[in-house]
């Protein structure tokens, strides 16, 4: 842990620790596979995550910590290498218990991030099958938060960064040449939205990157390292991925 990290453990409860330790062991299989110290410092993270980030529900839906829990740790996850330990944007996640669409729009949303006000949507059980079926490239909270991040990045001071400008021009570069391959149905590890634009192509390359990492590795070996170099991560190390 760094500096930061081990002050903030100085003020969470031992209880609060291991409720997170149960939870994140039975969710999530990137955090599962870690070692003993790596799974001290992603819990602090994200209980940290947890309590400067606000939470709320469609009325009547019962959203519980560990749901919380769940939902933050795809954040750790994704920025586990990195400094960017929280959101400073996009500080309001909307849980809703089904599928759901804006007025005037007939389109069914499981996730969609708000520039407007500034909250992350997500449908729970869309979030609950991005974490119980781990191997097919789909996670809708890894996903959002990808946009979160990308947002936030382009908007943030040369201090505030969560990456390398040099690392993140070297992965848009690449990913540029990628979509019209994907468009033309020849580029066939992500799936076709990954062809829309650059924000939706990293968002489905992160979560190949994290569900599928050695076919991600196998199918674009120079891809795959640019997509690590922007996170300082490579899950193909299990217990230590950075």
């Amino acid at each position: 842990m760094n500096a930061k990290h081990t002050f903030v453990n100085l003020f969470l409860k031992t209880s609060s620790k291991q409720e997170c330790h149960e939870v994140l062991s039975k969710w999530n299989s990137y955090y599962a596979a870690l070692s003993e110290k790596h799974q001290e410092s992603f819990v602090v993270r994200t209980l940290l995550f947890l309590n400067t980030t606000d939470f709320d529900a469609t009325e009547g839906f019962e959203l519980t910590t560990e749901m919380k829990l769940v939902i933050s740790s795809a954040f750790v996850q994704i920025t586990f290498g990195l400094k960017q330990d929280v959101l400073s944007v996009f500080k309001t996640i909307f849980v809703t218990p089904t599928s759901y669409s804006y007025t005037g729009r007939d389109v069914l949303y499981d996730g969609d991030v708000n520039t407007v006000t500034k909250r992350v949507n997500l449908s729970w059980p869309a979030v609950e099958k991005g974490f119980v079926i781990t191997d097919d490239g789909l996670n809708i909270a890894i996903h959002e938060f990808s946009h979160c991040l990308i947002i936030e990045n382009a908007k943030g001071s040369y201090f505030s960064k969560a990456f390398k400008d040099a690392d993140l021009n070297a992965w848009k570069e690449l990913a540029t040449k990628k979509i019209p391959l994907i468009r033309e149905g020849k580029y066939t590890i992500f799936r076709d939205y990954g062809g829309t634009n650059l924000m939706e192509l990293f968002a489905i390359a992160l979560e190949t990157f994290f569900e599928q990492p050695q076919e991600f590795y196998s199918y674009s070996p120079t891809f795959y390292r640019t997509t690590a170099k922007v996170l300082k991560q490579d899950p193909r190390n299990g217990k230590n991925p950075k």
